[in-house]
This record gives C-alpha cells, structure tokens and sequence, in this order.
C-alpha cells in the first residue's frame, strides 16, 4: 500500500501515536447499546507499559482494556455491561462492544493517517476475527464497517475580541484552523465575525461557493437582511443563501464576545455531529 508521508500530530491522536511508536494495540469501539457516550469507531491506543493515547470510556473500563494486552491471537473481543462476561456495570446502562487488536496493520495506521491530513472520509471494514482491514463499505459477517471523517476544520474571519475567542477555543480543543485564503472543504465551517458587515462579503462570497458544511455570520436579524441584500445584489442566488447562518450561536442574543464564541462552536459541532452520525 503506497502513502505519503505523514506529518506531525497532536498528541491525542491513538493512530499517529501507533505509527510513531510500534509495538501497542488499537482498542476498537465497534458496538453500543444505551447512552454511552462513544460513537462506533472511536479508538484508544495503549502499550505494555501502561501509556494510553485517547479514551472509549470511564477509567475501569479503559484498565480492563489494558489488562487484556497479553492475550494471545490477533484481536480479542470485549464486551462491557450488559450482558458481558466482564462485572464492569456502566453507569449509563446499555452495553459497549470493544475489539482490541493487538498488531495492527503499520499500512493501514498510515492510510487513516493519510486520508486524515487530506481531509478525506475513509471507508474501511475491518475483520474482527483477524484485524486485517480493506477499502469496501459493506462488511462480511466478520467485519465492522468504519467510517473515519476527518475533523471539522475552522476558517475564522475577524480581527475583534470574538474572533480571537472562538479562534482561542478551537485551539484549545486542538482542531484545525483553515489560513484565510484556503478553500473549505466539506467538513470546513466558515465563520464571519465583524461588526463592520461590508468586510465579511468577500469571505461569504468565497464560501457559498465552496461545499462548506457551516457558514456563519455575526449580527442581528437587521445585519442578517442586509447582508442577504448584499449579496443577492452580487448575484448570489436564494438558494445558495439559505445556506448562510445568522444570527449565529445557540444563545441568542449574546453580546459577551466568550459568550458568542462559545455559542457558535457549540452550533458548529452540533452541526457536524450531525453531518457525520
């Protein structure tokens, strides 16, 4: 399997964590029942001498996970709460399905990676008897069907203090943030946040015409009528508008610049948990 080379990760990520250091296992998050709070597909790496990159759930869980490292075979099932062997009650209810592979393939760590840094969604089933993985999107009987998207990405617009605060939360939460000039892409959000609105056409103007999941602006309802002026006056059409959010955030109105950041980035994932379920 030929790959590029990946470049440098956050320390959070299990995938880059194996392929920059061999020799641990990838704990699989292949089923849930009730509320848990992990999606199918979410990953933890862990080696022999306790170190762990990423979580799938509470610490006892996790521990357990890394007490089954010593099992022979290339993946062992685990099953948590409900109906499993293992007396771990999860607070939530329900039950979650682990499979932990104990080799997994250095070729296939490099080809998520690979998509993950050209932002694209890769298809994988992944057999949990053996741990060898294929490009297919209908799984065999033994097989788990994994979708990886890669993470939403931010192009923030703005030079005043609400700006700097979603640009500083997004940080913090270590997802990528898109130069000005780039071309989002389908798991880009664009957000514009000025108080002079004039300054915000060029970039909205770049932004419907690209497959960005969020685009959003700062203002009031009479900001928001305005700028729909504007920009039909450009030739943007109605329904390439209604694809332009305002006013932004889930708390509205807001005028706390922390407040406003922290309202839109919650719309934002919001949106993208539900492009992405």
């Amino acid at each position: 399997m030929s790959i590029s080379t990946p470049i440098a990760a956050t320390g959070t990520c299990p995938v880059k964590s194996l392929l920059r250091r061999p020799g641990g296992a990838l704990a699989l998050l292949t089923g849930t029942q009730g509320g848990f709070p992990r999606r199918p597909g979410a990953m933890m790496a862990l080696w022999p001498d306790g170190q762990r990159v990423g979580r799938l759930g509470a610490g006892c869980i996790d521990g357990d996970i890394a007490a089954h490292l010593d099992r022979p075979g290339p993946v062992t099932r685990l099953t948590y709460g409900v109906g499993g062997p293992v007396d771990l009650p999860l607070p939530c209810g329900g039950s979650v399905d682990i499979a932990l592979i104990h080799r997994p393939d250095p070729d296939w760590l490099g080809a998520i990676w690979d998509d993950r840094i050209r932002r694209r969604s890769g298809q994988w089933c992944v057999n949990l008897q053996t741990g060898h993985p294929c490009r297919a999107e209908a799984p065999d009987a033994a097989d788990f069907a994994l979708t990886l998207p890669p993470p939403p990405a931010f192009q923030i617009h703005g030079e005043g203090d609400e700006a700097q605060a979603l640009t500083a939360l997004v940080a913090a939460l270590d997802m990528p943030i898109l130069g000005q000039e780039a071309r989002p892409d389908a798991y880009s959000a664009v957000v514009t946040l000025f108080h002079d609105h004039d300054r915000e056409l060029p970039a909205l103007t770049r932004a419907l015409q690209s497959p960005a999941f969020y685009i959003g602006a700062l203002g009031s309802q009479r900001a928001r009528a305005a700028r729909h002026a504007a920009l039909a006056q450009q030739g943007v059409d109605a329904q390439t508008l209604s694809r332009l959010r305002g006013p932004i955030g889930v708390v509205s109105p807001a005028r706390d610049p922390r407040l406003i950041a922290a309202s839109t980035l919650t719309e934002i994932l919001a949106a993208y948990e539900a492009l992405t379920a």
